[in-house]
């Protein structure tokens, strides 16, 4: 790595580092000016206010991070290059025989460095907060659980409800399940003190076990509950060996984590975890995860494609004021972005979860690659 290089990559990183200040202390200031009551009753409920916001807003800045990620790298490169330009850096060491590629490829590299290191972090580390990822204001005091949305079991037709979910110890607090045909007669509800999930073993499949129930029902007095020849309730009578008395065991394949989550899940999981959900038939993922999973592959392509569009919109021009790049830069973010949420919502809604994520590919890719040609003539 030359001289050179090390000086374009140090200006692209504090550009990056700069324009997330920016924007994540902007977010924090206005979000702050609607949650602040809220924040310092939550932080003096555990006797630290300043250690409750930090941690709030931690969480809260690392989906801007995620989502921000390409633009960033776009935006940075462009500035560096622009700057590079307004000051007459690029003269010198163009006359020295150096072509444009060679100057401009440590920001390639960079860019493509962002973006791995962007789909690594999204992969491995965002799982591992889901609870943080997800936690409102109401919910951000320690050990107050996240609250649960209603899901139906597809598979089983069971509905699943409750208060809030506590990841740590994979409890549902306050469960309500509603039990329907073809398993019952009538619709009938289980409600409980505590529900733990329970993963697969020697004696049952994967699913909840109901404890301390409430007004025990009749039919939980009796043998187990089946559908299709598979046990779907299993009660007390029919396995005291494991099973307590006055409580239950409700078998479902809808995952705990799904379930802490629900809509926020799709946003926080990994690929693999959404490909799984993708063919549980339990879950009614429809096309959105579809249209997830198939963006998430296509991403690292589309960061490094944005800067394709953009870079040489600076090089080729011939105008060396800043503002009027920055300018340009941002319609083509807005520009890229709106076209990609278009086309992502219409394959989610015209069931084409495929063709909505690969269409801005498709669009912009023959530009880049025109752009490129030409950036590599000059």
């Amino acid at each position: 790595m030359t001289i050179i290089d090390r000086y374009i990559l140090r200006h692209f990183f504090f550009n990056i580092f700069l324009w997330f200040v920016s924007i994540v202390g902007i977010f924090i200031v206005f979000d702050l000016f609607t949650n602040l009551d809220s924040l310092i009753t939550a932080g003096t409920e555990v006797n630290n206010i300043p250690l409750v916001i930090g941690k709030y807003y931690l969480f809260k800045s690392i989906p801007i991070v995620m989502m921000l990620s390409s633009v960033l790298g776009l935006l940075s490169a462009m500035i560096t290059v622009a700057s590079m330009k307004r000051h007459n850096e690029l003269i010198p060491i163009q006359a020295a025989g150096i072509s444009t590629i060679r100057i401009i490829m440590p920001l390639i590299f960079a860019v493509i460095f962002v973006a791995l290191s962007a789909m690594v972090f999204r992969e491995m580390l965002l799982p591992r907060f889901l609870d943080e990822l997800v936690m409102d204001v109401t919910s951000i005091e320690k050990n107050k659980g996240v609250m649960v949305n209603a899901i139906i079991d597809n598979e089983t037709g069971i509905t699943i409800h409750g208060d809030r979910t506590f990841r740590n110890e994979s409890r549902i607090s306050s469960p309500s399940f509603v039990l329907r045909n073809p398993i019952v007669k009538q619709i009938t509800y289980l409600k409980a003190q505590n529900a733990i999930h329970c993963p697969a073993n020697n004696n049952h499949k994967a699913g909840f076990m109901l404890l301390d129930l409430h007004d025990i029902p009749e039919i939980l007095k009796g043998e187990s509950l089946s559908l299709n020849g598979q046990k779907i309730v299993i009660t007390h009578q029919d396995e005291p060996d494991w099973l307590e008395e006055n409580s239950c065991f409700v078998v479902t394949n809808v995952p705990f984590d799904y379930l802490a989550s629900n809509d926020a899940w799709r946003q926080y999981a990994s690929t693999l975890d959404m490909f799984l959900a993708a063919r549980n038939r339990s879950l009614d993922v429809g096309n959105r995860i579809m249209a997830t999973i198939h963006a998430r592959l296509i991403q690292p392509f589309l960061d490094v494609m944005l800067l394709f569009l953009g870079l040489p919109v600076v090089l080729l021009n011939g105008d060396r004021n800043i503002f009027k790049t920055l300018g340009i830069s941002g319609l083509i973010v807005i520009s890229f972005i709106a076209l990609r949420e278009v086309c992502q919502h219409l394959g989610s809604s015209m069931d084409m979860p495929v063709l909505g994520a690969w269409l801005p590919l498709l669009i912009f890719g023959p530009i880049a690659v025109n752009q490129f040609v030409k950036l590599y003539e000059n």
